[in-house]
């Protein structure tokens, strides 16, 4: 030992110093440094003087396929050392093949691996693999050396997974009976391309069925896995269950479930199914529409059964309480039409099911079918009365399935919410078209109505009115209203002369309205004016003062009926306002007054108002005061009351007298 460090520290004029620095690659010089390294070690590791090494990686690492993963090497050395290496080995079977070496700056990929080009191991020794495959699914091994220290190795265990595919469901299209015995196949589910094989669990409406693969008489599944050419698998599973009533809204599917790093658990859903059951019929009941039926309408009939399996219908209709009367249907519906009263009755539907062929299942109900006769009145007309007849009554009614409601109108308005049409006293006014309108209470659509005319006849009625006017002379408009039926004939006259009479009839009853415009030329005028028809006759007699007329700018409107026959007053009356207004002026102007004297004599008073005008004034008083004087300067400003009680009392006075 002390030969080999006094060879290495010689100094360069020494012989083994100037050996050292000449010798050449593979002369004597380096196989003695080799040989005094190595005895070095020797002599350290006889005195106890040697470290060691520990190497440890994870035992299970977790890969996608298709994706990188990176395994850890952790190296921990006792004692620092330079002399440091690092191997990567895949153990197959009982061997191990190395894939990967370095030794301080040398780093080697081994070649003619299946890592060959993938792999990578950066400053912390930890591989790197790229594009992860399923044959990396084996044992990866990490030794490090360290010299004298020793080498030490740790193992890791790859796995790999590749999610399947979504899960495809295939439906049995026959439909399945529930009278059959045993279960039946439902459908069958299959996902592909998975590793490792994944997981299938069947549901129904969201309920998993609990998995089992012993044939029953109630469910089983049959499972298949199938491991393709890639590796990868294919898995299948078929379902078989014995289906009941309930599980005909049932929706059946299938799930995969399967697992992804880092230990991730991921699961896939199928679309879900229906599964054509049929089950026979157990309850029958008919329908019928409309719900409320009236006579001429069409009824439609419809049978349902609670059963999905074949069936023949049969509709019928009791006769007299036991005689059928059958209506063969391709279906469960029947149409009848144009329904009438006698149509009212028991109708019935029977249900044959070829899946309980020895049970009869059958269910009727009572059918109504409304009805509205024709109006009917009393009495029956025709309606002519008398003006001043009393106490006429026209009753109103129709019978009906239902109850009814009876009204009746006039020009679209009602006037009697009843059957009744009541004229206590008759009169030309009541004359005209009355319509009576029955209604079923429960059924609009059920509607009858009824038009009359009633006639009011007798003698004339006469309403007259006087106007007078001034319009380029003086005017009276005369007019009068006949009612009466047949029409009255109207003739005016004056003295012995006839007078031309402007006449229109109101309506085709009673009414007619004369109308005359004459001249006031003398003081009085007298007009008489007569209605006659064959019930009798009316007369008016006008007789006209001339006296003050209002002036008139137009003549008034034809058939004028509400017009006032009051002599117009002249401007009296507003000579009359004018004076009023004025005495309440004067009224006022006195108040006014009254009340700023009693202002400035408060004032004067409590000696607010100074005595005197502008200028200086002396006030003289006999006694002891005599040479006292007030003295009022000429820029004093005066007080404004002095200056209105001089105008309210006229001309100025002394300051002792105000």
């Amino acid at each position: 030992l002390s030969c080999c460090l006094s060879g290495s520290h010689s100094s360069p004029g020494s012989p083994g110093g100037n050996m050292s620095s000449a010798a050449a690659p593979g002369s004597g010089a380096s196989v003695s440094g080799r040989l005094c390294f190595t005895l070095s070690a020797f002599i350290l590791t006889i005195t106890g003087i040697n470290g060691t090494v520990q190497v440890s990686t994870l035992p299970v690492v977790e890969a996608e396929i298709g994706k990188p993963i990176n395994i850890t090497c952790v190296p921990e050395i006792s004692t620092p050392s330079t002399m440091k290496y690092i191997q990567w080995f895949v153990m197959e079977k009982n061997s191990r093949n190395r894939i990967y070496f370095q030794d301080g700056e040398s780093r080697i990929v081994d070649n003619e691996t299946d890592y060959t080009g993938r792999i990578n191991v950066d400053e912390k020794y930890t591989l790197t693999i790229d594009h992860v495959k399923l044959g990396d699914e084996r044992t990866f091994l990490c030794q490090v050396g360290a010299g004298p220290a020793g080498s030490d190795e740790a193992r890791t265990e790859l796995k790999v997974y590749d999610a399947p595919g979504v899960p495809e469901i295939t439906p049995n299209d026959a439909t399945i009976s529930i009278m059959e015995k045993g279960p039946s196949k439902i459908a069958t589910c299959l996902t592909r391309n998975g590793y490792p094989a994944p997981n299938i669990t069947w549901y129904k409406d969201r309920t998993p069925l609990q998995p089992t693969i012993k044939i029953n008489n109630k469910m089983y599944m049959i499972p298949q896995a199938t491991q393709e050419p890639s590796g990868l698998y294919t898995i299948a599973s078929t379902l078989y269950y014995a289906p009941e009533k309930k599980d005909k809204d049932s929706k059946f599917y299938c799930e995969v479930s399967y697992r992804m790093p880092p230990g991730v658990d991921k699961m896939k859903e199928s679309n879900r199914i229906s599964v054509p059951i049929s089950y026979p019929t157990e309850n029958v009941e008919i329908l019928f529409q409309p719900s409320v039926l009236k006579e001429t309408d069409n009824m439609k009939l419809e049978c349902r059964s609670d059963g999905s399996s074949t069936v023949d219908y049969t509709f019928y209709r009791v006769l007299d309480g036991k005689t059928e009367e059958n209506f063969d249907s391709a279906d469960n519906t029947f149409e009848f039409k144009q329904l009438q009263r006698m149509d009212s009755g028991v109708y019935g539907c029977r249900v044959l099911d070829f899946d309980v062929p020895d049970k009869d299942f059958d269910t009727n109900r009572t059918i109504i079918i409304n009805y509205l006769d024709p109006i009917a009145l009393k009495p029956q007309g025709p309606y002519i009365f008398k003006a001043g007849d009393k106490n006429k009554t026209i009753h109103c009614n129709a019978e009906g399935s239902q109850q009814t409601t009876v009204i009746w109108k006039k020009h679209k308005k009602t006037i009697s919410p009843e059957n009744e049409l009541q004229l206590p006293v008759v009169t030309f006014d009541d004359s005209g078209t009355y319509t009576c309108e029955v209604t079923a209470q429960n059924i609009p659509s059920l509607y009858q109505q009824k038009t009359i005319s009633i006639i009011v006849k007798g003698p004339p009625e006469i309403n007259c009115m006087e106007k007078k006017f001034h319009k380029n002379g003086h005017y009276v408009n005369l007019t009068c209203i006949f009612k009466g039926n047949p029409a009255p004939k109207v003739a005016c006259s004056s003295g012995k002369k006839a007078l031309t009479v402007r006449n229109h009839q109101q309506n085709n009853y009673t009414v007619v309205v004369s109308e005359l415009i004459l001249p006031l030329v003398t003081e009085v005028l007298k007009v008489t004016c007569n209605g006659t028809n064959k019930h009798g006759s009316k007369t008016h007699n006008f007789t006209v003062e001339r006296g003050a007329v209002a002036v008139s700018t137009k003549t008034p409107p034809t058939g004028e009926v509400a017009i006032s026959t009051k002599t117009p007053t002249t401007g009296k009356s507003h000579d009359r306002s004018s004076n009023g207004m004025l005495i309440i002026i004067v009224v006022v102007c006195i108040i006014v007054l009254a009340f700023l004297g009693a202002v400035l004599y408060f004032l004067y008073k409590k000696g607010k108002i100074p005595c005197g005008r502008s200028g200086k004034q002396s006030i003289t008083r006999s006694g002891a005061h005599d040479d006292i004087v007030v003295e009022v300067k000429n820029d004093q400003k005066v007080p404004e009351e002095t200056v209105l009680l001089q105008g309210v009392n006229g001309e100025k006075k002394p300051p002792s007298d105000q």
